[in-house]
């Protein structure tokens, strides 16, 4: 299950109408005017790799260039809310099963498609994860003969984390795009004081008024639900609090409506996240005594997992021979 922060990039930019912008925006000019954007197409984010172990990225997009219209190149765009140091690893992972499934739908192709990553960062914290797989390995004390065998992979990173209000909103993104993008960047910082919270609503105000009124018109009605519900889960503030300031500022009634619907829906989530929780915390206990302390991987699959994946683990935890066969689908 996605965190409430990949929920909304993902619903965000998963339309081509939203990626397109953030995409032409991100690239080196010369690979934006290389691509034939009419094409985008989202393809399914999940494929199996080896021994079928799946693996998922937030976003993928199939598209062709202008020059070569039999090229076909795969855009894997991911989300980033904090950098961790084998992020290049893991994004080698997800090109590596794009490649395998495309093997599989054409085995008679000769050649691969290109593959290009794109990591979207927003937080406040820089981006601190090497750029390239190479410089995971540990180049100072290996000869330079060996050096040249070793793989090299590079990714493109749009990184937010200093990216002032006003350059951002200079980019040519779409109204949604924009509205994502502010949400993920700057309301963290404000998520838990009431003035900081008011204050960062007041400052995009106007881009938020523009989605609603889309919205009411009845194009974006999942995209601005969505976003409503990013501000109300990841806010620090009592969700009351957080009902008050958006009424304030979104008077209509059909948005009071709205707020209100929102707020009593996450005070009913927030019983049964309770219930994950416990479960959660059973499960990683048998893991460790069964498997030995999981990775950051594993723990973050548990604690983000649904009640369902829960109950079925929890089934299977006495029974499993490994971690593989445990999270099994």
């Amino acid at each position: 299950m996605a965190s409430h922060h990949d929920h909304l990039f993902q619903v965000a930019f998963g339309d081509p109408e939203h990626a397109v912008p953030l995409l032409r925006t991100a690239l080196p000019a010369s690979l934006a005017n290389a691509i034939d954007w009419r094409t985008l197409t989202r393809d399914n984010p999940n494929h199996h790799g080896r021994r079928s172990r799946r693996t998922h990225c937030d976003l993928l997009f199939s598209v062709r260039t202008h020059h070569h219209q039999e090229l076909l190149l795969y855009v894997v765009l991911e989300h980033k809310s904090r950098s961790r140091r084998f992020d290049a690893l893991q994004i080698l992972e997800q090109v590596t099963a794009v490649l395998r499934t495309h093997r599989r739908r054409h085995p008679r192709d000769r050649f691969l498609p290109a593959v290009l990553p794109v990591v979207v960062h927003a937080d406040t914290r820089p981006w601190r994860s090497p750029r390239n797989v190479r410089q995971l390995f540990d180049l100072a004390r290996l000869p330079k003969t060996l050096q040249r065998y070793l793989p090299s992979f590079r990714y493109v990173l749009d990184d937010l984390h200093d990216e002032p209000p006003a350059r951002l909103r200079q980019r040519a993104l779409s109204v949604f795009g924009l509205c994502a993008l502010s949400a993920l960047q700057y309301l963290p910082a404000a998520a838990r004081d009431a003035h900081a919270f008011d204050a960062w609503l007041a400052a995009w105000h106007d881009v938020q008024a523009k989605a609603a009124e889309v919205e009411q018109k009845g194009d974006g009605r999942d995209l601005f639900d969505v976003l409503v519900d990013y501000v109300f889960a990841t806010s620090g503030l009592p969700a009351e609090d957080v009902q008050r300031l958006l009424t304030r500022r979104f008077p209509d009634p059909a948005m009071k409506n709205k707020f209100v619907s929102t707020a009593q829906q996450l005070r009913n989530e927030g019983k049964v996240e309770g219930k994950a929780e416990g479960k959660a915390s059973t499960l990683l206990r048998q893991i460790t005594r069964r498997f030995g302390a999981p990775d950051a991987d594993a723990v973050e699959r548990v604690r983000s997992a649904s009640l369902d994946e829960l109950d079925r683990w929890l089934d299977r935890i006495l029974d499993a021979a490994s971690l593989d066969e445990l999270f099994a689908d």
